[in-house]
């Protein structure tokens, strides 16, 4: 782990800023190649990541601190300290989507194409996130033997017992999503398909992640044991789906691209 990268006197640069940098910069520096494909001006491709970006690191740390509001309550100051962890990542979506389809619909845009066209942007971002995470040392899993298992520091001092790399999961669980849309992409049926589908994957791998995490970075419910994240991931999965069935239905096929291959 190295939380840190560089401390020189009061100035600290932290491993999970970084990480979540170089993800915003790879993933629209992707989506800017493959503007042109959908008919999006790449100087609006810039704007909705940027503001993007801002909504979704609020929108993030708000739904943590309001999860954790017993805690904050009595740590005030800490509400600001992002650079410590403590995201949450369907609540960077909601910031981040909110965000950016009111840049949209400001200038005219299709939300629908701007959605997918950075859709895989998206999965590049989650996946270097979560290494920023795992050099951070958060959002570990539980007990794992070696020589999987790993030890993280704890907050309040010391090890953790060997524990499950849950970040490098995620990582990789990113990746493959990267895939899967990179491979749609040129088969798209109708604008926002893309979305969707990234959303609906997401949904499925983070309820299955949390049955690693459980009980250690992820808290436990009373409604049949499942954690708050696989109850939300349930109720988008089912969202995602309805909607996935409702635009198939509708037989669009006005979306571009129609069967060029990405750029990236």
């Amino acid at each position: 782990m190295l939380p840190t990268l560089l401390e020189y006197g009061p100035l600290k640069i932290h491993s999970w800023g970084v990480l979540l940098m170089l993800g915003f910069l790879l993933g629209t520096w992707r989506a800017v190649r493959n503007a042109h494909r959908y008919k999006i001006d790449t100087q609006d491709v810039w704007d909705v990541g940027l503001w993007g970006l801002l909504g979704g690191v609020i929108g993030a740390r708000l739904a943590f601190v309001l999860l954790n509001v017993g805690y904050f309550r009595l740590h005030l100051a800490e509400i600001l300290h992002i650079w410590t962890g403590g995201m949450t990542f369907y609540g960077g979506l909601a910031g981040g989507v909110l965000a950016g389809v009111l840049l949209c619909r400001a200038r005219g845009i299709r939300v629908g194409d701007m959605a997918d066209l950075i859709a895989p942007s998206f999965a590049i971002g989650y996946a270097l996130g979560r290494v920023g995470c795992f050099l951070n040392g958060c959002c570990y899993g539980g007990l794992c033997e070696p020589p999987l298992g790993m030890r993280f520091h704890q907050p309040e001092g010391g090890l953790t017992p060997p524990s499950h790399p849950a970040q490098l999961y995620a990582a990789v669980a990113g990746l493959l999503m990267y895939f899967v849309l990179t491979r749609l992409e040129p088969h798209r049926r109708f604008p926002g398909q893309l979305m969707l589908v990234f959303v609906g994957l997401y949904g499925v791998y983070r309820f299955l992640i949390e049955f690693v995490r459980e009980g250690v970075t992820a808290e436990t419910t009373r409604l049949l044991g499942l954690t708050q994240g696989q109850i939300a991931s349930f109720v988008l999965v089912l969202f995602v789906a309805a909607l996935y069935g409702l635009a198939s239905r509708r037989g669009s096929r006005s979306a571009t691209p129609k069967a060029t291959p990405s750029a990236v």
